[in-house]
């Protein structure tokens, strides 16, 4: 007869009752209807949660850049998002000029499509952005704790305003919402005054040339991250000049392409351990650690029984949302005797439709059927996992969950 086990993370006693024919259930709508569930009453504290503070998340080559500073966060403190970029020449032997004319640099504009961002409204940012000194290289990997060599600074820029939404007037045109950043003139005047050179005669001799650009920004306000697309057409830097005899000439370098590229975040957040909550927070802030306890127990009870489904769920807290709004997917991944994380086999097999993490009605469920039956049949496996924020290097939520919440229910059949 089939059995049904749910175990809160505190010792406490969950009545739930299941409809035979509920076809998300493996195995149980085959069963006739007088083989029902029963009701099994759990003594076990089968759940310990934590919260582990992240050391660092792979920030190569990110799909979104982030940039800002939140610092009113009532739980979680101040954190920061910079990045570090390449440019890439529009073609190679670039050469803007001829040897009759005399070129002169009108203004440097670092233009930054928004893809989004998170904190409060009406922000804005004092940005700084400096030159690099020390190359970067997109066949490398980096982490969010990467340290950037800088030298001269090209710009200082105070209450920068940002603002996703407006259209911005461009030479007599209305572009897509963008940050536009005015850099010194001299980047631009050493840039012309290598046209023709072997400096711009491809992206390996540019990209040495110039090494690129690492901005940060902080704010006296309640702060925010923005989100930028270094895809978008209206990311570039350009550079716009006159010559003796043409006015109003430009030339652009894009983020895209081969261009290196790495968020580099700063958490400040000092979590103190909660009876009530654990957190993710992405940025490499924090992750949530579950430890699956009485293992002795659980393999002696399961050891003639097959297990048909395994899920575990967390609950969102979500009494703080509408400034700071939860990850829309989490993972779940094991850890094994080395600290190493990897991604789940149910996950892996099964796919992300049925394994789940997706943030529906308040919850965040996970199918860890095949995870459970390793735990109880393989020495190697450890009995920890980790929730984890998904796109936690190219977004900035943070999510609340109640531990009294957390369910672990496992179906089985008595063999």
């Amino acid at each position: 007869m089939k059995k049904y086990i749910s175990a809160f993370y505190i010792c406490a006693t969950f009545l739930l009752i299941f409809s035979c024919t509920d076809p998300n259930l493996i195995g149980l709508e085959v069963q006739p209807p007088s083989d029902a569930l029963s009701v099994v009453k759990t003594t076990l504290n089968t759940l310990k949660l934590s919260t582990l503070s992240e050391d660092s998340l792979r920030s190569d080559e990110p799909s979104v850049l982030l940039l800002g500073n939140l610092n009113n966060d009532f739980i979680f403190g101040e954190s920061l998002a910079a990045f570090a970029t390449q440019f890439q020449l529009p073609y190679n032997n670039l050469n803007v000029g001829s040897y009759n004319d005399s070129l002169t640099v009108d203004s440097v504009i670092l233009s930054l499509s928004y893809s989004g961002k998170y904190g409060a409204n009406g922000e804005m940012l004092d940005i700084t952005i400096n030159e690099i000194s020390e190359s970067i290289y997109k066949d490398s990997t980096y982490y969010s704790n990467y340290s950037v060599i800088c030298s001269n600074q090209l710009a200082s820029l105070n209450n920068v305003i940002i603002n996703p939404e407006d259209s911005v007037l461009v030479g007599g045109e209305m572009k897509a919402p963008h940050l536009r950043l005015n850099l010194d003139n001299s980047l631009g005047e050493r840039i012309l005054n290598a046209s023709g050179t072997i400096d711009l005669e491809n992206n390996s001799q540019f990209v040495e040339f110039f090494k690129g650009v690492y901005l940060t920004a902080t704010t006296s306000q309640n702060g925010t991250i923005v989100y930028f697309n270094p895809y978008a057409v209206n990311t570039k830097l350009s550079v716009y000049y006159h010559s003796t005899n043409v006015d109003s000439l430009s030339v652009d370098f894009s983020l895209s392409g081969d261009a290196a590229r790495i968020n580099i975040f700063n958490d400040k957040s000092l979590l103190f351990e909660d009876t009530a909550f654990t957190y993710v927070q992405s940025m490499a802030g924090h992750k949530t650690v579950i430890e699956v306890k009485n293992l002795d127990t659980l393999k002696t009870f399961f050891k003639r029984k097959a297990i048909n489904r395994v899920n575990v769920s967390f609950e969102l807290n979500d009494s703080d949302t509408a400034d700071y709004s939860p990850h829309g997917r989490m993972y779940l991944v094991r850890v094994d005797n080395e600290g190493k994380d990897y991604f789940l086999s149910d996950y892996i097999i099964e796919g992300e439709d049925q394994f789940g993490g997706r943030l529906e009605n308040g919850k965040y469920t996970f199918n860890i059927t095949r995870y459970f039956f390793q735990l109880l049949n393989n020495d190697e496996y450890t009995n920890k996992l980790y929730l984890v924020a998904s796109g936690g290097a190219i977004n900035a939520k943070r999510t609340i969950f109640l531990k009294n919440k957390v369910k672990f229910n496992i179906i089985y059949t008595n063999l």
